[in-house]
C-alpha cells in the first residue's frame, strides 16, 4: 500500500481506494476511475471550503479529464459525469494517484 494511502485517516475513503487500488491490480480500470472519482466528490462535499474562492475553479480544473470530468450542479454540488465506461491503465493509474494525493493533502 502506497505511503500517501496510508495517511488517509477516514476509515470509509482509505477502504475505497484500497478497493479501487485492488481493481488496478485485477483490470478493472472503469472500477478505478469510478471509486477514485467518488471518493474525490466526497472530500468536496465534506469540505465544501475547498469549491470557494478563487482556487474552487482550481479543485475543478484540476481534476483528470480522460473520459470523465468533475461539474458543478445547479444547487452548487459536485458531480461527475463520465464520457465512457473504458479506461486504460494509465488513465485509471492517473484518477487514482490524483485522489490518493488530494485526500492525503487535505488531511481526511
Amino acid at each position: 500500500m502506497s505511503a500517501k494511502l496510508e495517511r488517509i485517516q477516514d476509515t470509509a475513503l482509505k477502504q475505497s481506494l484500497t478497493d479501487a487500488q485492488g481493481a488496478l491490480r485485477a483490470g478493472d480500470y472503469a472500477g478505478v476511475v469510478h471509486r477514485a472519482s467518488d471518493a474525490y466528490v466526497e472530500l468536496l462535499r465534506r469540505k465544501p471550503e475547498m469549491l470557494k474562492g478563487p482556487m474552487g475553479m482550481r479543485h475543478i480544473m484540476f481534476f483528470p479529464r480522460l473520459g470523465a470530468h468533475l461539474i458543478m450542479e445547479a444547487d452548487g454540488s459536485p458531480t461527475v459525469v463520465y464520457d465512457r465506461e473504458k479506461f486504460t491503465f494509465a488513465e485509471a493509474v492517473t484518477y487514482w494517484e490524483f485522489a490518493v494525493d488530494s485526500l492525503a493533502r487535505e488531511g481526511l
